[in-house]
């Protein structure tokens, strides 16, 4: 090789490198944070993006007792004009992602803001300009171009930045549309809102809708998309959900028939209105078709966009698989209460009856019943659990209130003879006495009606759900009603003077 060649060799080889660490440079300048996370919070979940950006997601929790426990939601909306589409209906939820640091705590993430233009564009191969126009959310697009960015994003993720994903059981985490009932579940507060609040039309807006919402008109969008991030959250931290740009999901659309959804499945589902949506009909049940073509070809419309979601497979490893056989048979174990007779499992009955007959039909009749038998039993048991979180509910509300009660009371023994306070401290007394009498009663129910189990695990999750609603203060007192519900349960006598005793040393 001659020295002219050399000397090309290096300066083609010291082109390639500079022009090599002008890409990494470029692709390593971070995003302003008002393009990707203008309203940042202390427990969001931001994963890289290319060219340097980022993108924040929020922890949605499903307080969880086990792979297969999941969260019956009431969605949809009672507003006659839409019945046809959005009547109420149950539905459920559950998060694939295991809390290490909380029992029973189970989430997926969704996007805190919808997709951004300047988001969209930096997985088109080519880092685009950081400017105003690339924080408006990223609309016109087609459903399967929602989907595929999803899916690019998520190669981009597992190929550039895996530690930073969260993963279940050593499986990587990948992203995908939100389901319609993973959607309305985040948009309606979680479980960081109450049911009676859950099941409103919108979540609360203290500070009126012009501060949450794009609407239609001059006092809220000016009928235009508008930059992410503007408007204050709902109440788990989740950016226009309702208004501005309407949102794919997975599922296609389908009727509402009264309780459930038609069998007919259409075009795809978009949620949440967008900034043509009239302030009264903002809600987020609000659910309409979108027909990907029409004789013009594909569809795009300027005012629906997206919002992604990031969840693990139901089975992340060959040990969960066997896990879950376990539980799912579980599923139609009756575990009853203390005073269940001890006559032959059913299930197994049925399962007897079928080996034992040889004509291929009623074999196959009778393994039906067996099926719906199974069904029933475990829509008990989710009924059965339901109730117990209810009442250790109830309990930890009237274990409170007697806590106040003997403050209360400690404080009126305490003005000595200053004061009159004999009437004050006579119904104090009076009301510590009835309460007390009512807790008892309440445990001894939890402990007939429930299955230790059972009540150990709606236990935490009940705290889940107030850690959720900022209900502090309650950690011990679920601790007590569902450790003295128990004892209950073993035949134990509930001494009065020993309850009130604990009751008065938890700390709230």
């Amino acid at each position: 090789m001659n020295c002219a060649t050399t000397d090309a060799l290096r300066q083609t080889l010291a082109g390639l490198l500079l022009a090599a660490l002008a890409g990494t440079s470029l692709a390593q300048a971070g995003w302003p944070a008002e393009q990707s996370n203008p309203k940042p919070l202390p427990d969001d979940v931001l994963l890289p993006m290319p060219c340097g950006g980022t993108m924040a997601f929020r922890r949605i929790n499903v307080p969880s007792a086990d792979a297969l426990d999941d969260r019956r939601v009431q969605l949809g909306n009672p507003d006659a004009r839409f019945a046809y589409a959005e009547n109420a209906r149950s539905d459920y939820v559950g998060g694939g992602f295991v809390d290490p640091k909380a029992k029973n705590q189970r989430y997926y993430l969704l996007g805190k803001y919808e997709v951004t233009k300047l988001q969209f564009d930096a997985l088109s191969g080519t880092c685009p300009a950081v400017d105003p126009e690339g924080r408006l959310p990223k609309t016109a697009l087609t459903w399967a171009e929602a989907v595929s960015y999803a899916g690019r994003y998520g190669e981009w993720l597992a190929k550039n930045a895996p530690m930073k994903v969260p993963s279940e059981q050593g499986a990587l985490g990948f992203v995908r549309l939100p389901t319609e009932a993973e959607w309305e579940f985040a948009a309606r507060g979680g479980v960081a809102v109450p049911d009676s609040v859950f099941d409103q039309p919108a979540f609360p807006m203290p500070d009126g809708p012009q501060r949450y919402v794009w609407f239609a008109g001059t006092e809220s969008s000016n009928n235009e998309l508008n930059a992410i991030g503007l408007l204050k959250p709902n109440p788990i931290g989740l950016h226009d959900m309702l208004g501005n740009a309407g949102e794919f999901v997975m599922d296609t659309f389908r009727l509402n028939k009264y309780s459930r959804l038609h069998g007919q499945a259409g075009g795809y589902v978009i949620k949440g209105g967008d900034y043509r949506t009239a302030l009264a009909d903002i809600r987020a049940a609000a659910r309409t078709e979108y027909v990907p073509v029409d004789k013009n070809g594909e569809r795009r419309d300027k005012a629906t966009g997206l919002r992604l979601a990031i969840v693990v497979a139901s089975l992340p490893s060959p040990q969960s698989v066997a896990a879950v056989r376990t539980l799912w048979t579980g599923l139609a174990q009756s575990g009853g209460g203390v005073g269940a007779q001890a006559l032959t499992d059913p299930v197994k009955e049925v399962e007897a009856l079928a080996k034992a007959v040889t004509d291929p039909a009623l074999k196959t009749r009778i393994e039906g019943v067996g099926t719906v038998i199974k069904a029933n039993i475990q829509a008990r048991n989710e009924q059965r659990d339901r109730s117990a979180k209810s009442q250790i509910q109830v309990g930890s509300y009237i274990a409170r209130k007697i806590m106040q009660d003997q403050r209360q009371l400690a404080v009126l023994k305490g003005l000595g003879s200053a004061v009159d306070v004999s009437p004050r401290v006579k119904a104090t007394e009076e009301s510590l006495d009835e309460n007390t009498a009512y807790l008892i009663d309440t445990l001894k129910q939890i402990g007939l009606d429930f299955p230790s189990a059972s009540v150990a695990a709606q236990g935490e999750i009940l705290k889940r759900e107030f850690e959720a609603r900022g209900r502090t203060g309650y950690g011990g007192i679920i601790d007590l009603v569902t450790r003295y519900g128990q004892r209950a349960r073993s035949g134990a006598v509930i001494d009065k003077a020993g309850l009130t005793a604990e009751l008065a040393k938890i700390k709230t």
